[in-house]
Protein backbone atom coordinates (compact mmCIF):
# COMPACT_ATOMS: atom_id res chain seq x y z
CA UNK A 1 0.00 0.00 0.00
CA UNK A 2 1.06 4.14 -0.88
CA UNK A 3 -0.21 6.77 0.54
CA UNK A 4 -0.26 9.11 -2.40
CA UNK A 5 -1.99 12.17 -0.34
CA UNK A 6 -3.16 12.55 3.15
CA UNK A 7 -5.10 16.14 4.90
CA UNK A 8 -6.36 15.05 8.06
CA UNK A 9 -7.47 18.42 8.52
CA UNK A 10 -9.98 17.51 5.64
CA UNK A 11 -10.33 14.16 6.79
CA UNK A 12 -8.73 12.70 3.11
CA UNK A 13 -6.18 9.95 2.33
CA UNK A 14 -5.76 8.95 -0.85
CA UNK A 15 -4.17 5.08 -1.79
CA UNK A 16 -3.03 2.71 -4.29
CA UNK A 17 -3.32 -0.77 -3.40
CA UNK A 18 -0.58 -3.17 -4.60
CA UNK A 19 -0.94 -6.62 -2.56
CA UNK A 20 -4.58 -9.12 -1.75
CA UNK A 21 -2.81 -7.71 2.01
CA UNK A 22 -4.13 -4.08 1.04
CA UNK A 23 -7.60 -5.40 0.38
CA UNK A 24 -7.98 -6.81 3.75
CA UNK A 25 -6.76 -4.02 5.63
CA UNK A 26 -8.97 -1.61 3.19
CA UNK A 27 -11.73 -4.06 4.62
CA UNK A 28 -11.25 -2.99 7.64
CA UNK A 29 -10.35 0.43 6.97
CA UNK A 30 -13.88 1.49 5.01
CA UNK A 31 -16.62 1.96 7.76
CA UNK A 32 -20.21 2.30 6.82
CA UNK A 33 -21.34 5.80 6.19
CA UNK A 34 -17.34 6.91 5.37
CA UNK A 35 -17.17 8.51 1.66
CA UNK A 36 -15.31 6.33 -0.81
CA UNK A 37 -13.99 8.12 -4.36
CA UNK A 38 -12.37 6.57 -6.75
CA UNK A 39 -12.80 6.22 -11.03
CA UNK A 40 -15.01 4.19 -12.47
CA UNK A 41 -15.73 3.05 -16.50
CA UNK A 42 -19.03 4.01 -17.99
CA UNK A 43 -20.24 3.70 -21.13
CA UNK A 44 -22.47 6.15 -22.66
CA UNK A 45 -25.33 5.83 -24.72
CA UNK A 46 -26.18 8.53 -27.64
CA UNK A 47 -29.52 8.24 -28.92
CA UNK A 48 -29.83 8.88 -32.25
CA UNK A 49 -32.19 8.32 -35.22
CA UNK A 50 -31.54 4.60 -35.46
CA UNK A 51 -34.12 2.48 -33.41
CA UNK A 52 -31.15 1.34 -31.47
CA UNK A 53 -29.06 2.93 -29.57
CA UNK A 54 -25.52 3.43 -30.24
CA UNK A 55 -23.04 1.92 -27.50
CA UNK A 56 -19.97 4.43 -26.95
CA UNK A 57 -16.96 4.02 -26.02
CA UNK A 58 -15.98 3.45 -22.23
CA UNK A 59 -15.36 6.70 -20.41
CA UNK A 60 -13.39 7.43 -17.14
CA UNK A 61 -15.49 8.84 -14.56
CA UNK A 62 -14.99 9.84 -10.85
CA UNK A 63 -17.76 8.92 -7.82
CA UNK A 64 -18.05 9.39 -4.36
CA UNK A 65 -20.30 6.94 -3.11
CA UNK A 66 -21.29 6.44 0.90
CA UNK A 67 -20.25 3.46 1.78
CA UNK A 68 -23.19 0.66 3.01
CA UNK A 69 -21.35 -2.40 2.92
CA UNK A 70 -17.88 -4.07 2.50
CA UNK A 71 -17.27 -7.51 0.78
CA UNK A 72 -13.51 -8.79 1.20
CA UNK A 73 -13.50 -11.73 -1.14
CA UNK A 74 -9.57 -13.22 -1.05
CA UNK A 75 -9.91 -15.97 -3.27
CA UNK A 76 -10.60 -13.73 -6.36
CA UNK A 77 -8.54 -10.91 -5.04
CA UNK A 78 -11.26 -8.42 -4.88
CA UNK A 79 -12.79 -5.92 -2.27
CA UNK A 80 -16.54 -4.87 -3.06
CA UNK A 81 -17.83 -1.35 -1.82
CA UNK A 82 -21.51 -0.82 -2.21
CA UNK A 83 -23.33 2.72 -1.13
CA UNK A 84 -25.46 5.36 -2.65
CA UNK A 85 -23.75 8.31 -5.25
CA UNK A 86 -22.91 11.39 -3.58
CA UNK A 87 -21.09 12.96 -6.25
CA UNK A 88 -20.69 12.37 -9.97
CA UNK A 89 -24.27 11.17 -12.37
CA UNK A 90 -27.19 9.28 -11.27
CA UNK A 91 -26.92 10.88 -7.82
CA UNK A 92 -29.07 8.94 -5.09
CA UNK A 93 -28.32 5.80 -6.99
CA UNK A 94 -26.38 2.55 -5.29
CA UNK A 95 -22.87 2.07 -7.09
CA UNK A 96 -20.53 -0.33 -6.42
CA UNK A 97 -16.59 -0.24 -6.62
CA UNK A 98 -14.57 -3.22 -6.65
CA UNK A 99 -10.93 -2.92 -5.84
CA UNK A 100 -8.07 -5.08 -6.77
CA UNK A 101 -4.20 -4.86 -6.52
CA UNK A 102 -3.49 -1.84 -8.41
CA UNK A 103 -6.38 0.03 -7.69
CA UNK A 104 -6.31 3.93 -6.50
CA UNK A 105 -8.77 5.56 -3.86
CA UNK A 106 -9.83 7.92 -1.83
CA UNK A 107 -11.20 7.11 1.71
CA UNK A 108 -13.02 10.27 3.48
CA UNK A 109 -13.62 10.23 7.00
CA UNK A 110 -12.79 10.83 10.96
CA UNK A 111 -9.76 8.80 11.25
CA UNK A 112 -8.84 7.53 14.24
CA UNK A 113 -5.49 6.13 15.74
CA UNK A 114 -5.89 2.49 14.88
CA UNK A 115 -7.04 3.56 11.24
CA UNK A 116 -3.43 5.39 10.96
CA UNK A 117 -1.66 2.83 12.48
CA UNK A 118 -3.17 -0.03 10.40
CA UNK A 119 -2.64 2.28 7.20
CA UNK A 120 1.42 2.67 8.29
CA UNK A 121 1.75 -1.10 8.75
CA UNK A 122 0.22 -1.60 5.45
CA UNK A 123 3.24 0.47 4.03
CA UNK A 124 5.84 -0.88 5.86
CA UNK A 125 4.35 -3.93 5.44
CA UNK A 126 4.74 -3.62 1.34
CA UNK A 127 8.66 -3.61 2.01
CA UNK A 128 8.47 -7.28 4.02
CA UNK A 129 9.58 -10.39 1.96
CA UNK A 130 7.15 -12.23 1.17
CA UNK A 131 7.00 -15.86 2.42
CA UNK A 132 5.88 -19.50 0.84
CA UNK A 133 5.19 -22.32 3.31
CA UNK A 134 5.32 -25.97 2.46
CA UNK A 135 4.79 -28.59 4.65
CA UNK A 136 6.07 -32.10 3.07
CA UNK A 137 5.69 -35.18 4.03
CA UNK A 138 6.38 -38.77 2.09
CA UNK A 139 2.86 -38.80 0.57
CA UNK A 140 1.60 -34.70 0.36
CA UNK A 141 2.71 -31.30 -0.14
CA UNK A 142 0.71 -28.53 1.50
CA UNK A 143 1.39 -24.74 0.05
CA UNK A 144 0.52 -21.63 1.71
CA UNK A 145 1.30 -17.59 1.78
CA UNK A 146 2.11 -15.87 4.69
CA UNK A 147 -0.72 -12.97 4.61
CA UNK A 148 -0.93 -9.86 6.77
CA UNK A 149 -4.42 -11.48 7.44
CA UNK A 150 -3.42 -15.07 8.31
CA UNK A 151 -1.68 -17.81 6.21
CA UNK A 152 -3.43 -18.65 2.44
CA UNK A 153 -3.67 -21.93 2.12
CA UNK A 154 -3.48 -23.01 -1.69
CA UNK A 155 -3.68 -26.67 -2.00
CA UNK A 156 -2.15 -29.53 -1.63
CA UNK A 157 0.06 -31.98 -3.99
CA UNK A 158 -0.32 -35.52 -3.50
CA UNK A 159 1.88 -38.31 -4.24
CA UNK A 160 0.87 -41.36 -6.25
CA UNK A 161 1.28 -44.59 -4.43
CA UNK A 162 3.39 -47.60 -5.46
CA UNK A 163 4.37 -49.34 -2.65
CA UNK A 164 8.23 -49.46 -1.27
CA UNK A 165 8.09 -53.36 -2.21
CA UNK A 166 9.63 -52.06 -5.49
CA UNK A 167 11.96 -49.46 -5.31
CA UNK A 168 12.42 -48.27 -9.27
CA UNK A 169 8.77 -47.42 -8.73
CA UNK A 170 9.30 -45.74 -5.39
CA UNK A 171 11.69 -43.38 -6.87
CA UNK A 172 10.22 -42.61 -10.22
CA UNK A 173 7.01 -41.67 -8.36
CA UNK A 174 8.87 -39.49 -5.59
CA UNK A 175 11.08 -38.08 -9.04
CA UNK A 176 7.39 -37.02 -10.39
CA UNK A 177 6.13 -36.06 -7.24
CA UNK A 178 9.19 -33.40 -6.96
CA UNK A 179 8.61 -32.30 -10.30
CA UNK A 180 5.32 -31.50 -9.91
CA UNK A 181 6.01 -29.79 -5.97
CA UNK A 182 8.81 -27.56 -7.86
CA UNK A 183 6.81 -26.50 -10.72
CA UNK A 184 3.49 -25.18 -7.96
CA UNK A 185 6.64 -23.38 -6.26
CA UNK A 186 8.09 -21.90 -9.06
CA UNK A 187 4.33 -20.56 -10.33
CA UNK A 188 3.43 -19.45 -6.83
CA UNK A 189 6.71 -17.67 -6.28
CA UNK A 190 6.41 -15.97 -9.51
CA UNK A 191 2.94 -14.96 -9.75
CA UNK A 192 3.53 -13.31 -6.18
CA UNK A 193 7.25 -12.13 -6.35
CA UNK A 194 8.21 -14.51 -3.32
CA UNK A 195 11.82 -14.65 -2.65
CA UNK A 196 11.54 -17.11 -0.09
CA UNK A 197 9.68 -20.78 0.63
CA UNK A 198 10.35 -22.03 3.69
CA UNK A 199 9.92 -26.14 2.89
CA UNK A 200 9.28 -28.34 6.70
CA UNK A 201 7.78 -31.55 7.63
CA UNK A 202 8.77 -35.30 9.09
CA UNK A 203 11.79 -37.46 8.18
CA UNK A 204 13.94 -37.10 5.38
CA UNK A 205 11.04 -36.33 2.30
CA UNK A 206 12.39 -32.29 2.52
CA UNK A 207 16.02 -33.02 2.31
CA UNK A 208 15.72 -35.98 -0.90
CA UNK A 209 13.59 -32.72 -2.42
CA UNK A 210 16.00 -30.28 -2.18
CA UNK A 211 18.75 -32.49 -3.11
CA UNK A 212 16.53 -33.03 -6.18
CA UNK A 213 16.33 -29.49 -6.65
CA UNK A 214 19.95 -28.85 -6.41
CA UNK A 215 20.50 -31.12 -9.26
CA UNK A 216 17.43 -30.32 -11.29
CA UNK A 217 16.44 -26.48 -10.18
CA UNK A 218 19.35 -25.32 -9.19
CA UNK A 219 18.18 -21.14 -9.08
CA UNK A 220 15.00 -22.64 -6.97
CA UNK A 221 17.15 -24.82 -4.49
CA UNK A 222 19.06 -21.08 -3.36
CA UNK A 223 15.18 -19.52 -2.39
CA UNK A 224 14.61 -22.79 -0.21
CA UNK A 225 15.11 -22.82 3.48
CA UNK A 226 14.62 -26.16 5.52
CA UNK A 227 12.89 -26.19 8.73
CA UNK A 228 11.52 -28.60 11.37
CA UNK A 229 7.64 -29.53 11.59
CA UNK A 230 6.47 -32.81 13.21
CA UNK A 231 3.69 -33.34 10.45
CA UNK A 232 2.28 -32.35 7.04
CA UNK A 233 -0.63 -31.22 5.76
CA UNK A 234 -2.54 -27.68 7.11
CA UNK A 235 -1.54 -28.78 10.50
CA UNK A 236 2.31 -28.54 9.77
CA UNK A 237 1.80 -25.34 7.73
CA UNK A 238 0.52 -23.38 11.49
CA UNK A 239 3.26 -25.44 13.09
CA UNK A 240 5.94 -23.63 10.87
CA UNK A 241 4.36 -20.38 12.05
CA UNK A 242 4.55 -21.81 15.69
CA UNK A 243 7.96 -22.60 15.73
CA UNK A 244 9.28 -18.91 14.37
CA UNK A 245 10.52 -20.44 11.13
CA UNK A 246 9.37 -17.52 9.28
CA UNK A 247 10.45 -14.64 11.76
CA UNK A 248 13.94 -16.51 10.42
CA UNK A 249 13.28 -14.71 6.80
CA UNK A 250 11.17 -11.49 8.17
CA UNK A 251 11.58 -10.58 12.02
CA UNK A 252 8.56 -7.96 11.07
CA UNK A 253 6.19 -11.27 10.53
CA UNK A 254 2.82 -10.37 11.41
CA UNK A 255 1.85 -13.86 11.44
CA UNK A 256 4.55 -14.93 13.87
CA UNK A 257 3.70 -11.54 16.06
CA UNK A 258 0.18 -12.42 16.95
CA UNK A 259 0.44 -16.10 17.34
CA UNK A 260 3.49 -15.29 19.50
CA UNK A 261 1.58 -13.23 21.31
CA UNK A 262 -1.45 -15.31 22.12
CA UNK A 263 0.73 -18.19 22.84
CA UNK A 264 2.55 -16.23 25.39
CA UNK A 265 -1.13 -14.84 26.93
CA UNK A 266 -2.56 -18.45 27.17
CA UNK A 267 0.32 -19.87 29.14
CA UNK A 268 -0.21 -16.30 31.35
CA UNK A 269 -3.84 -17.02 31.53
CA UNK A 270 -3.24 -20.70 32.20
CA UNK A 271 -1.12 -19.99 34.81
CA UNK A 272 -2.69 -16.68 36.81
CA UNK A 273 -0.15 -14.89 35.96
CA UNK A 274 -0.13 -11.64 34.00
CA UNK A 275 -2.89 -11.26 31.89
CA UNK A 276 -6.85 -10.52 32.05
CA UNK A 277 -9.14 -11.03 29.50
CA UNK A 278 -13.07 -9.95 28.12
CA UNK A 279 -14.17 -6.61 27.67
CA UNK A 280 -14.77 -5.76 31.48
CA UNK A 281 -12.17 -7.30 33.09
CA UNK A 282 -10.10 -5.41 30.47
CA UNK A 283 -11.66 -2.00 30.83
CA UNK A 284 -10.98 -2.14 34.85
CA UNK A 285 -7.59 -3.02 33.87
CA UNK A 286 -7.10 0.17 31.79
CA UNK A 287 -9.13 2.15 33.91
CA UNK A 288 -6.47 0.98 36.99
CA UNK A 289 -3.15 1.87 34.85
CA UNK A 290 -2.48 -1.72 34.71
CA UNK A 291 -2.35 -3.05 31.09
CA UNK A 292 1.51 -3.12 29.37
CA UNK A 293 -0.16 -4.76 26.29
CA UNK A 294 -3.86 -4.98 24.94
CA UNK A 295 -4.76 -7.35 22.40
CA UNK A 296 -8.28 -6.74 20.28
CA UNK A 297 -9.83 -8.97 17.70
CA UNK A 298 -10.01 -6.80 14.51
CA UNK A 299 -13.42 -8.33 14.27
CA UNK A 300 -14.19 -6.74 17.82
CA UNK A 301 -13.21 -3.31 16.96
CA UNK A 302 -15.21 -3.58 13.50
CA UNK A 303 -18.37 -4.56 15.24
CA UNK A 304 -18.04 -2.42 18.46
CA UNK A 305 -16.23 0.34 17.15
CA UNK A 306 -17.56 2.92 19.76
CA UNK A 307 -17.61 1.48 23.20
CA UNK A 308 -14.00 -0.81 22.24
CA UNK A 309 -12.31 2.47 20.67
CA UNK A 310 -12.89 4.15 23.94
CA UNK A 311 -11.20 1.37 25.36
CA UNK A 312 -7.93 1.50 23.51
CA UNK A 313 -7.78 5.26 23.42
CA UNK A 314 -7.57 5.15 27.73
CA UNK A 315 -5.48 2.61 27.42
CA UNK A 316 -3.07 4.81 25.72
CA UNK A 317 -3.22 7.60 27.56
CA UNK A 318 -1.84 5.31 30.08
CA UNK A 319 1.21 4.44 27.39
CA UNK A 320 -0.21 1.03 26.82
CA UNK A 321 0.59 -0.38 23.87
CA UNK A 322 -2.20 -1.98 21.35
CA UNK A 323 -2.08 -4.33 18.90
CA UNK A 324 -4.99 -5.48 16.71
CA UNK A 325 -5.22 -9.31 16.44
CA UNK A 326 -6.45 -10.94 12.25
CA UNK A 327 -9.06 -13.49 13.02
CA UNK A 328 -8.39 -14.87 9.93
CA UNK A 329 -5.81 -17.15 11.38
CA UNK A 330 -5.82 -19.08 14.93
CA UNK A 331 -4.64 -16.73 16.95
CA UNK A 332 -7.56 -13.94 16.17
CA UNK A 333 -9.82 -17.01 17.13
CA UNK A 334 -8.36 -17.87 19.85
CA UNK A 335 -8.58 -14.39 20.75
CA UNK A 336 -12.24 -14.04 19.80
CA UNK A 337 -13.27 -17.18 22.54
CA UNK A 338 -11.81 -14.85 25.08
CA UNK A 339 -14.25 -12.17 23.99
CA UNK A 340 -12.15 -10.60 21.76
CA UNK A 341 -10.36 -8.38 24.19
CA UNK A 342 -7.39 -9.53 26.54
CA UNK A 343 -4.00 -7.87 28.08
CA UNK A 344 -1.04 -8.04 29.47
CA UNK A 345 -0.67 -6.74 33.05
CA UNK A 346 1.98 -4.31 34.42
CA UNK A 347 1.28 -6.16 38.17
CA UNK A 348 -1.88 -8.02 39.45
CA UNK A 349 -4.83 -6.05 40.10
Amino acid sequence: MKIIHKDLKHGKIKLALETLDDLWHLQHLICPSDIITAVTWRREQEMSDKIRPERMEKRPITISIQAENIEFHKHSNRLRVLGKILEGPDVGKHHSFSFEPGSVLTITKEWNPEDLRRIQEAVRASNRPRVLLVALDDSTADLAVVRQYGLDEIGTISRPRSGKRYLVEYEADEKKFFHRLADAIKDVTSKENIKTTIVAGPGFTKDNFTSFLRDNFPDLSKTIRLGDASSGGSAGLYEIVRRGLVELVSKEDRLSLETSLMDRLMGEITKEGLATYGKNEVERAVAAGAVERLLVADELLRSNREDISKILENARKTRSEVIVISTEHDAGKQLTALGGIAAFLRFKL
